[in-house]
């Protein structure tokens, strides 16, 4: 069991998101650092799909009342145990009675707490995600409060002093042009990836609000289209001309013109980049990101290969 004295700014449970159901109106959600909640999971010997917590912008207060196996992956935001130093990427053993605090971290913006055994919960839809917009998922459907408890499921992993990390790719976003034009100009999209963007503080787990200099208006327009298709990744372009990157807990449908769509590999990229944050964005071919989506999945499965290794060979 695991009490939550603190929640911070935002503590939900997430999973790898709920699939196959955005023909219904139903939004993905899950971890927006995918990367980070694997390894998380693969450190106490769960499925990389298994709930887990996401801890937004840290200050949370979470306290043991049985022994757990756990570990955090993503953001370092300084969390200890007890007094204790715990490092993101490694695995830690936590006894009945203890307190886990999170600081925070001023390069990223999420970080990921796995239980070895996992969190207690029924799935809804197919998943243990908690979606806040529509109310279900996770616990109550909502994000968690001071005095929630959270039971463990039960596990047979040892505990094992290691750790393992995934290099993060650096530079631009990549992403896929639209090939639908909406009226919009070719000088209007090429001015989008000549631009240096900064996140806004306005951004959430629904999108990822850019803003440029200020008084720069080279993509504002007047056009508005039917209502098309949207996924985490794609690029909405509101008459304002300050684009909005669409992220896990966005809508199915959108009615602004779209200048692309986010690679794969580079989404979880985009869960952890906080308010301020300076980033630029770079067209790539189909030919181009289904290579640079493969070179993610080769080193996602390194690490897998490395850590089933050195788990058998212990």
């Amino acid at each position: 069991m695991l009490t939550v004295i603190k929640p911070g700014p935002q503590l939900t449970i997430q999973d790898l998101g709920r699939f196959g159901q955005r023909h219904l109106g139903v939004s993905q959600c899950g971890a927006l650092d995918s990367d980070a909640l694997r390894v998380a999971n693969l450190l106490v010997g769960n499925d990389e799909q298994t709930a887990a917590l996401e801890i937004t912008l840290g200050m949370a207060k979470l306290r043991f009342e049985r022994p757990a196996c756990f570990a955090l992956s993503g953001a370092d935001m300084s969390a200890n145990l007890d007094g204790r130093r715990i490092e993101p990427g490694w695995c830690y053993q936590a006894n009945a009675g203890q307190t886990l605090t999170f600081a925070s971290s001023s390069l990223n913006l999420r970080c990921y707490m796995a239980v070895s055994g996992g969190f207690a919960l029924e799935p809804v839809l197919g998943s243990r995600s908690t979606d806040c917009m529509a109310g279900f998922g996770g616990l109550d459907g909502q994000a968690l409060q001071a005095g929630q408890q959270l039971a463990f499921a039960t596990s047979d992993f040892q505990w094992l002093n290691w750790g393992a990390k995934l290099p993060r790719r650096q530079g631009p976003i990549h992403y896929i042009a639209e090939p639908r034009e909406f009226g919009l100009s070719p000088h209007l999209k090429l001015a989008f990836s000549e631009t240096s963007w900064q996140v806004s503080a306005q951004s959430n787990r629904m999108g990822l609000r850019l803003q440029a200099e200020p008084n720069n208006t080279a993509l504002s327009h007047t056009l508005s289209i039917k209502s098309t298709a949207v996924a985490p990744g794609s690029i909405q372009l509101p008459p304002s001309g300050e684009p909005i990157v669409l992220l896990n807990d966005c809508q199915t449908t959108g009615g602004y013109p779209l200048l692309g769509q986010v690679i794969a590999a580079d989404l979880p990229r985009l869960g952890q980049l906080r308010g301020g944050h300076s980033v630029s964005f770079m067209a790539v071919t189909l030919a181009q990101a289904r290579h640079l989506n493969q070179q993610h999945q080769n080193e996602l499965n390194r690490l897998r290969l490395a850590m089933r290794y050195r788990r058998e060979s212990c």
